[in-house]
């Protein structure tokens, strides 16, 4: 039963990232990251975000991608030059996401948007305010791909560019870079009225009582031992004395 309720419940978060794709990628959103990429002898618009923003920890988030196939550059400003392309569809069986945070990683599948062709989706709950990164790996037309993004603690921007080239491999050249997409903020920062404890800090917070009421238990314990030893020593000690007030006493 519980394996059943979690695969319907992980159904539902996929549906709610999927329908906020659809909203998303009908007008890009701020903080979402557009690179173009020569890959082989194609070019290609990447762009990259979380879903649901603003990011916040444990709600729901996940990998907001799309790739469009665009014109090649002309001249010295290839972010005007390559307009809006043709989606490239067919990516969720090519592609996969590696999510980094710290030492943890995951590797996650795409959901493709049935409204929204060259849209694709990963879902999932990030539970730390913390750094994070999306590996795109795969291949796209037939050309291996490995592009690692990274958020922006703070306020990210949808306009910062970087039109310096980049060769990243043999086969792929980054041409351009616009905006960025922002690291998860703090539960506590939208909560309202009062401050709201992720469920991190909540589980930090039972395990620090937990270790406490351990400590305390043991230190009682250890009382009560020294306690009883003590009442036990002065026990003998009047024993002792007894004895020794006896043997005074006999002629």
């Amino acid at each position: 039963m519980l394996r059943i309720a979690m695969k319907r419940n992980i159904a539902v978060l996929k549906s709610f990232a999927l329908a906020a794709t659809f909203c998303a990628v009908a007008s890009l959103a701020a903080a979402h990251e557009r690179d173009t990429y020569k890959i082989g002898d194609k070019y290609y618009r990447i762009t990259i975000g979380s879903l649901n923003e603003p990011f916040v920890v444990d709600n729901l988030s996940g990998v907001d991608l799309r790739v469009e196939e665009v014109s090649p550059p002309a001249g010295d400003n290839p972010s005007k030059s390559t307009r809006a392309g043709a989606p490239v569809t067919g990516l969720e069986r090519t592609l996969k996401v590696e999510l980094s945070a710290g030492n943890k990683k995951e590797t996650l599948s795409f959901d493709p948007s049935d409204s929204a062709p060259g849209a694709y989706t990963a879902a999932f709950i990030p539970t730390v305010q913390t750094t994070f990164s999306y590996r795109i790996f795969g291949t796209i037309n037939g050309s291996p791909i490995d592009l690692t993004f990274t958020c922006v603690p703070g306020e990210a921007s949808e306009t910062t560019e970087d039109a310096s080239q980049l060769k990243l491999s043999d086969a792929i050249l980054r041409v351009d870079k616009v905006g960025n997409f922002g690291c998860p903020v703090a539960r506590s920062a939208a909560g309202f009225p009062e401050a709201a404890l992720s469920s991190y800090e909540l589980a930090q917070n039972m395990q620090t009582l937990a270790e406490a009421q351990r400590t305390a238990g043991k230190e009682v314990a250890t009382a009560r031992v020294l306690g009883i030893a003590g009442i036990l020593a002065g026990l003998a000690g009047l024993l002792a004395g007894g004895v020794g007030w006896r043997k005074r006493q006999k002629p």
